[in-house]
């Protein structure tokens, strides 16, 4: 089937050809080359360009101070950046490499003493928890991590590097430590400052807070505040820009659909219900609940879809007739699920675990589970690169629930949807470190996601000489002023 993204084509190429030619001489100042005495430090420089800064909708390109989704906040100065996590009221001053320590903004007010500091771009990182591997993997910054702890995570290339031996490796026990003595690591991505939040609890520890984002989206584009340490925000811009193009595209091709079935149905809407155990006792769960987390609502809602929601303290009772008649009149159900001591590979395994059985299903529902992408150790991919790829995971949502309206999943990337109701349960997909290299190229030439523009136009920009990181988004801004006025 023709990618949902291919639908827009240009009729006249010869803009764009042009725009290209006169960005290909553009390069923004180097962020790079660390001051030293070779280099002295020159207050009359911008070491961070407006042409490699944080954009956001809303706010002007270039931006000397940005705010993105009430989430994280950046102010550029002419040699250090202020990044500000509002979510937890952490400060980071992020000095030009070489530079000496900031003491004071250059309005002469004192910079916060409980900041942070580092000097930028990062050369090493620590990471003890699987989420934040696929934004680093995205920005092509894998070479940067150091130390990392593999016991949750799916990636096939962090397997890869640390079969090939070219990571150090922790444990639960042994991470936090070696994080925080490890020389090379001058950074560690923690989830929060807590004894469980995956950091070093030290001076190292930065807060990364994806995955407590309330839409798709908003989880996505916290790939900005890692780029931001690595002098990369022009490459996490276009990262970013492509998901959001490709994510409000597929949610264009659901509301046809939707509107299809709704029209020979009179008037009703597919209703769709997350639901996951809950209440742990004595080593297993004792109830189940419906998911009311804003984000997993959104995908729903934005796949064409009544999003059922129910308030949070309720739940049913297993080995009792409660979440069946919850869900009887729900047309799309995914159960996220999963132990790894269990196998879900047969319809009964699955249905024993919920305790109804199928023909309990409202007809025509289906039941999706969360569990296609799972490593050799059962590490899930939809708790790592599901965070990142809002896209990609409405995309399968949107194939599962409305087969026609978008192309099935590509075979090199992560389907995060398993069907259980189809004729043929499907099966688990399996990846090891052997999948390594198929995933790399299928990211690099952006298989792994669906795009508004074609996928000629797409190698276009990848191939050209303009495409460096210091310019890409000034390509795309030219592209698309290219296609209005064509």
């Amino acid at each position: 089937a023709p990618h949902a993204a291919s639908t827009m084509r240009l009729t006249n190429p010869y803009p764009i050809l042009v725009a290209f030619v006169a960005l290909a001489a553009f390069n923004g100042a180097d962020a790079t080359t660390c001051i030293s005495t070779t280099n002295p430090l020159d207050l009359s420089k911008d070491y961070f360009p407006a042409s490699n800064r944080i954009a956001v909708d809303g706010t002007p390109a270039g931006s000397a101070e940005v705010t993105v989704a009430g989430d994280f906040s950046v102010t550029y100065h002419p040699y250090f950046k202020v990044l500000k996590n509002l979510k937890t009221s952490n400060t980071y001053i992020l000095r030009m490499c070489g530079s000496d320590k900031p003491t004071k903004y250059p309005n002469g007010t004192a910079i916060e003493s409980d900041a942070a500091h580092f000097s930028v771009p990062i050369n090493g990182v620590a990471v003890g928890w699987s989420t934040p591997i696929p934004f680093f993997e995205q920005l092509d910054l894998m070479d940067k991590v150091r130390l990392a702890d593999p016991t949750y995570v799916h990636s096939p290339c962090l397997q890869k590097a640390e079969e090939d031996g070219k990571i150090a490796v922790g444990n639960s026990s042994s991470f936090k430590a070696k994080a925080e003595a490890t020389t090379d690591v001058e950074l560690v991505m923690a989830g929060d400052a807590g004894p469980y939040g995956y950091g070093c609890q030290c001076a190292k520890d930065v807060i990364f807070g994806a995955p407590k984002d309330d839409t798709p989206l908003g989880r996505a584009e916290w790939i900005k505040y890692i780029s931001v340490f690595f002098n990369e925000e022009d490459r996490a811009n276009l990262i970013f820009s492509r998901e959001k193009n490709a994510y409000e595209a597929t949610i264009k091709l659901a509301e046809s659909a939707a509107a299809t079935h709704k029209a020979a149905n009179g008037g009703t809407k597919k209703k769709c219900a997350w639901i996951s155990e809950t209440d742990y006792q004595s080593g297993s769960y004792k109830s189940w609940k419906i998911d009311s987390d804003a984000y997993k609502l959104m995908y729903c809602t934005d796949a064409g879809m009544e999003a059922v929601a129910v308030k949070s303290d309720v739940t049913y009772a297993k080995g009792t007739d409660e979440l069946k008649t919850a869900l009887a009149d729900v047309d799309v159900i995914i159960d996220q699920s999963f132990w790894k001591e269990k196998s879900y590979d047969t319809k009964a395994k699955v249905f024993t675990e919920l305790g109804f059985a199928e023909s309990d299903l409202k007809t025509g529902a289906i039941l999706l589970r969360t569990d296609k992408e799972i490593s050799a150790d059962k590490n899930s991919a939809w708790l790592e690169s599901g965070v990142l790829r809002p896209a990609h995971v409405l995309q399968g949502l949107v194939h599962a629930v409305w087969p026609s309206a978008v192309a099935e999943i590509p075979g090199a990337c992560f389907d995060y949807f398993r069907d259980i109701t189809g004729t043929t349960i499907e099966a688990v997909n399996v990846k090891s470190h052997t999948a390594c290299a198929a995933w790399e190229s299928a990211n690099k030439e952006a298989q792994c996601v669906t795009n508004i523009i074609s996928d000629d136009e797409m190698a276009l920009i990848r191939d050209s000489p303009a495409a460096k990181p210091s310019s890409i988004i000034a390509i795309v801004i030219a592209l698309i002023v290219a296609v209005v006025g064509a």
